[in-house]
């Protein structure tokens, strides 16, 4: 799965990389067909294992019988890899694209859909929300660079998730699972370090015992970052990128009998890339800390029927400084919090019906919202009482939920459930899901599947006044969408399988920017996106240990105002990985990525973003004698061009957004 280096080739240079992309994959084949090594007991063990997730009904369920569309990333695949973080991991998944904007951190565009703050994407950590920033919806601004050494997997549900979570569950939900005790039995410490100055140390330790368990986990990095040339910024000068970061963050999660609790600390600064205003400059600094706290009891009725009750606070905060023009400065605190209860029935009835039934609470607030400004020259002076960019602000949210998921046969499964959420602002929202999986014989599957989900409107698009691009309105309705999937799942032999999905997306109500009296713009429910699509999935696993999954997306986004296909998302999006066991102790990962090209914006007169291919490579060497494992990854191999789009505000051909070139990284890991 998911992978590492990104190089992309623009141009004239494409033909080298369409013809090294088709020498990878013959060469792929011929190993699929040849591949002779021993097969040892846990190799045959790993062929056979079925995957499972969570997040896709609140149940443990095979992935196959979910009725969702679902990628799971193990463990042990982020460490083939050789991950860096959780966006590698993603960035090769089917429907899904990650994208850099101009203060440095990624988004996530999910089948043809794409914001600068990921809103649209809910992401858990062990089941618990974290889309703390309550100003703009998303979670990454904090948390976009994720370390994968304390994830045991990532759980991927591409799909309307509010039928059972609620607001931001729009198009995908994304559940990351860290270790647990069990996983870690003893203490692991992993130290990598490369290119830019760049280096890792992760701690972790779990230990169990009857009735209780414990794991933690400390994880440091720092970077001074990749100094990417910039033609031109929206002032039409020349320079370099400042993106330097350190983070450093600390989870616990543990369990006593029925009680278990979890909870992180995370807190990250860093340059500013190209800054708020896409403007170079060297006096721009990010400062996030956000930090949540979990507990749950289950009470047991039966064998067969349980109840989880949880209580939660979460709190996120950012200080962020920006250079707005030379020597312009604005500074911009704000802090969130999110405290909240919820309980869960679940239960068995007549033997074939698995059921669940849900209510929760949640209170939000914003506060400590402030505006500091040097006015061009001097010092930065408090002027929060006479032109602050927000306010203090609260919100209640009242929630009830269930699910049926319904074996009919040995061979049909139903799935169906809704949510209704009521929000003290804007009113209320009733979002209904519905799967129908049949199994026609050994090898082929059969899932439909309808499903709708909102986004709340965020306090920044209700609120956000002085501002000189949007303005908020109080009157905002909550984003909808709905969505309907057919996909067809295919063994095609003992090692191998195809799943085609067809999906399509119908989005109304979006919050989008909308002109209003003079130059000022208002946030209005005025967009709406129509997006068709279709994502191709093969995997081919060998007794070697060695595995080959390609996939590819179609993704059609109509921008319905416009009448015309949606920007900055490619109409094709294609991924070739190997996996290939040498021996027992040398694993080789390789994969690469193709983009069609991108679309501009209205008005922009710019053209086009070229087809671009990334490359990414890794090698694992293991050693299960001594618990020791080194990854050598190179990313951006090749040292191609690799970009993203910008926005061109003030119509001066602004240069597109520079990545990373050729770096890498080496990784140890020992197991105490």
């Amino acid at each position: 799965m998911p992978g590492n280096c990104s190089a992309r080739f623009k141009g004239p240079n494409m033909t080298s990389a369409k013809r090294m992309t088709g020498s990878f994959l013959l060469l792929s084949v011929s190993m699929a067909e040849g591949a002779q090594l021993p097969a040892l007991q846990e190799e045959i063990q790993w062929l056979q294992a079925e995957q499972y997730v969570t997040v896709a009904t609140k149940t443990r369920e095979r992935v196959d019988k979910s009725g969702s569309t679902v990628t799971v990333i193990t463990r042990q695949q982020l460490q083939q890899m050789g991950a860096r973080s959780l966006m590698d991991a993603l960035k090769h998944v089917p429907g899904l694209g990650v994208n850099q904007i101009n203060v440095g951190v990624t988004s996530l565009e999910v089948r043809g859909v794409k914001t600068d703050f990921s809103e649209k994407v809910l992401f858990l950590i062990n089941g618990h929300p974290v889309n703390n920033n309550l100003v703009n919806g998303g979670a990454l601004l904090s948390r976009h660079d994720v370390p994968v050494k304390d994830i045991q997997a990532i759980e991927v549900v591409r799909g309307p998730g509010s039928a059972l979570y609620g607001a931001n569950a729009f198009v995908a939900v994304i559940n990351i699972v860290t270790q647990s005790a069990e996983d870690l039995s003893g203490s692991q410490v992993s130290v990598a370090g490369g290119s830019f100055g760049t280096g890792e140390l992760n701690v972790a330790h779990g230990e169990a015992a009857e009735g209780w368990n414990y794991a933690v986990n400390l994880n440091l990095y720092q970077t001074d970052g990749w100094k990417s040339e910039v033609e031109q910024d929206s002032l039409g000068n020349s320079g370099k990128t400042d993106y330097w970061q350190q983070r450093h963050e600390i989870g616990v999660q543990g369990s006593y009998g029925d009680f278990s609790f979890q909870g992180r600390y995370l807190e990250r600064e860093a340059g500013d890339y190209l800054g708020a205003f896409s403007v170079l400059n060297e006096g721009s600094l990010q400062n996030y800390q956000e930090y949540f706290l979990e507990a749950s009891y289950k009470s047991d009725f039966s064998s067969q029927s349980y109840l989880i009750s949880k209580v939660y606070f979460d709190h996120f905060e950012f200080d962020n400084t920006w250079e707005y023009t030379p020597g312009f400065f604005l500074r911009s605190p704000i802090k969130h919090d999110r405290s909240g209860a919820e309980a869960q029935w679940n239960t068995l009835i007549s033997g074939n019906h698995k059921v669940l039934f849900g209510v929760a609470v949640e209170h939000q607030t914003q506060y400590d919202v402030e505006l500091w400004t040097n006015s061009g020259a001097g010092r930065l002076v408090n002027v929060s009482d006479s032109m602050n960019w927000n306010g203090q602000h609260r919100r209640d949210i009242a929630a009830g939920y269930v699910q049926d998921i319904w074996d009919a046969t040995e061979r049909v499964r139903v799935i169906a459930g809704a949510r209704y959420d009521r929000y003290s602002d804007f009113g209320s929202t009733f979002n209904p899901r519905a799967s129908v999986s049949w199994e026609m014989n050994e090898r082929y599957q059969w899932v439909a599947s309808y499903g709708s989900a909102f986004r709340a409107p965020t306090f920044g698009e209700l609120y956000n006044t002085n501002n000189n691009s949007v303005v908020g309105n109080p009157n905002l309705e909550p984003e909808e969408i709905d969505t309907f999937e057919l996909s067809l799942r295919t063994v095609l032999g003992p090692s191998s399988s195809l799943k085609l999905t067809g999906f399509y997306n119908s989005i109304e109500d979006a919050i989008i920017p909308t002109a209003g009296a003079g130059a000022v713009n208002y946030s209005e429910n005025a967009g709406e996106l129509k997006v068709t699509g279709l994502e191709v999935e093969y995997l081919l696993r060998f007794v070697s240990g060695s595995s080959l999954n390609l996939n590819y997306t179609y993704q059609d986004p109509e921008n319905v105002a416009a009448d015309a296909r949606a920007a900055e998302v490619p109409l094709h999006r294609a991924n070739a990985m190997l996996n290939h066991r040498f021996s027992r102790n040398w694993k080789g990962y390789a994969a690469v990525l193709y983009e069609s090209s991108l679309e501009r914006e209205a008005g922009d007169i710019r053209s086009a973003m070229p087809e671009q291919t990334s490359v990414d490579v890794a090698l694992t060497w293991l050693n299960s004698e001594h618990n020791t494992s080194v990854t050598v990854s190179v990313y951006n191999a090749l040292d191609e061009d690799l970009e993203n789009p910008s926005r061109d505000v003030n119509g001066n051909a602004m240069s597109d957004y520079p990545a990373s070139g050729r770096s890498v990284m080496l990784a140890v890991e020992l197991l105490l």
